[in-house]
């Protein structure tokens, strides 16, 4: 019998470029927000838990936007806090800015009991990936190398500058994990830098390095922006990334603590993050984890300024309009779902 699988879905960030709580705007045709096409497509994929970490103030809006969700599905809510239990005791005077992604999958730590997968609110990653990283994390399958975006992602990997982490291996057997690919080009936003974490692969499609890359935009036919040290980034439009889907088993949470505390120990200034992305790239290179990346021929959609809408509004309107989704996403029978309805958990 297959374990429970449980959705982590990050919704604590403060949406500071789009200018509103974008994890809730409604975007898709019947008003739902990209956070109810991933709850939608995880369910039908196989996942029948879903953690969010949000803000604790915020916790009212959620409750209000998943109302209807929620009487299909088991949703319940982890708090992203400045100051955490076991995490972090004492968190520095003016630090107003979230630890990080890494540090928000610490947080979802105590309530995780067996595999889980990590995405983000407010991006849409189709169903079929979902699916993938579903029956990947079930049965170890581990895919060859980034076969469905072709001999260019793979020739790109020599193209990323980054410097290598001085870590020392460790003698422990690595944790498993797998993370979905996308080629850059469609994660780019023409109005602005994203962050991508952009993949170097080795044939058998294990990730060999992720460098975080802030600010990527579009330049003729390469794509460039900066790594977290600051360095100039000039890559291919056709890299592989990681936009922050990812599988894991729950062994995966004690190295993590061990990197966040190496983090918190280091000093970090007032406006400095703790990455998955970045954390996951210091565990492989110390032999601590093993990733694979699973290709897609899905469709990425994201959010990340405010002219971004449209365009991904119009590209839900063509998937409902092609029978994909139904219009309004919790009108559908109950008998589609594997999870049984639940409230909205309260604790």
């Amino acid at each position: 019998m297959n374990p429970t699988l449980t959705l982590v879905i990050l919704a604590a960030g403060r949406s500071t470029r789009f200018g509103r709580l974008k994890q809730l705007a409604p975007i898709g045709p019947g008003g739902e927000a990209l956070l109810d096409y991933a709850l939608y497509d995880a369910a039908l994929a196989g996942f029948s838990r879903f953690l969010l970490v949000i803000q604790e103030t915020l916790r009212r809006n959620f409750d209000a936007h998943l109302r209807d969700a929620a009487t299909h599905l088991d949703i319940r809510c982890a708090y992203q806090r400045m100051a955490h239990p076991e995490l972090v005791d004492d968190p520095p005077p003016g630090r107003t800015r979230p630890w990080g992604t890494g540090f928000a999958v610490l947080t979802a730590g105590e309530r995780i009991d067996g595999p889980f997968a990590v995405c983000n609110a407010d991006d849409f990653y189709g169903r079929g990936a979902y699916a993938a990283l579903a029956g990947a994390m079930h049965d170890g399958h581990v895919a060859p190398a980034h076969a469905a975006h072709g001999s260019e992602a793979a020739d790109s990997n020599a193209n990323i500058t980054n410097c290598d982490a001085d870590i020392t291996s460790s003698s422990t057997a690595p944790v498993r994990a797998f993370t979905i690919g996308y080629p850059l080009e469609v994660t780019l936003s023409e109005s602005g830098g994203v962050s991508r974490g952009l993949c170097e692969i080795d044939e058998s499609g294990a990730l060999q390095r992720l460098t975080e890359g802030l600010e990527l935009r579009r330049e003729g036919d390469r794509a460039v922006g900066r790594d977290v040290a600051g360095r100039l980034l000039d890559v291919p439009l056709q890299t592989p990334v990681c936009t922050n889907l990812w599988g894991f088993q729950p062994d995966i949470l004690s190295p993590l603590r061990d990197l966040f505390a190496a983090f918190l120990a280091s000093g970090p200034e007032l406006d400095r993050e703790f990455y998955l992305s970045e954390a996951m790239n210091d565990l492989i290179a110390a032999g601590r984890a093993h990733c694979t990346v699973l290709p897609t021929r899905e469709p990425w959609l994201g959010v990340t300024f405010p002219d971004d809408r449209a365009g991904v509004a119009e590209s839900l309107r063509g998937l409902v309009d092609s029978g994909v989704y139904p219009m309004r996403l919790w009108d559908a029978r109950p008998t589609l779902w594997d999870a049984r309805p639940s409230p909205f958990s309260r604790d």
